[in-house]
């Protein structure tokens, strides 16, 4: 949790014999959200999307801070660590008239366990584009 003071001048109890109210100070702690981190109005958030929504693209329902969902279209050939932004979709700024935007980073998951007809629809799929496992580079020493 982080804190931060806000101060408001001339709000405190009054001051003795008769003197000057004092100023109030108001210590605020955020907790530390486990999907959303805020960046001054931005928000940012990871999003799973599988193999198949991010090759061939999708429309995705995006869950918001306030529990909405938007709705959203990622390309096809969307790759992990791409970013999309969905404008004024933050938090409003407290000192002027403007509004964050949510940005969200796709992460595609991978299949960790797949049936006997998946495992030969991908390496159907892998033959017809020519894949080769990666080359291994070698290093300085070999």
């Amino acid at each position: 949790m982080t804190g931060q003071t806000v101060v408001l001048r001339n709000e405190g109890a009054p001051g003795q014999n008769g003197g000057p109210k004092g100023d109030l100070y108001i210590v605020v702690h955020i907790k530390h959200h486990s999907i959303y981190i805020r960046k001054n109005e931005n928000v940012y958030c990871n999003i799973p999307v599988t193999i198949t929504q991010a090759t061939l693209g999708a429309e995705l329902e995006i869950p918001m801070v306030d529990g909405t969902k938007e709705k959203f279209k990622i390309p096809e050939g969307t790759q992990t660590g791409t970013n999309f932004k969905i404008k004024q979709k933050g938090f409003s700024s407290i000192n002027r008239n403007y509004k964050g935007d949510f940005i969200f980073t796709v992460v595609v998951q991978t299949p960790k366990r797949l049936s006997k007809e998946q495992r030969e629809l991908f390496e159907k799929l892998a033959k017809t584009m020519n894949e080769q496992p990666p080359v291994k580079k070698k290093g300085i020493f070999g």
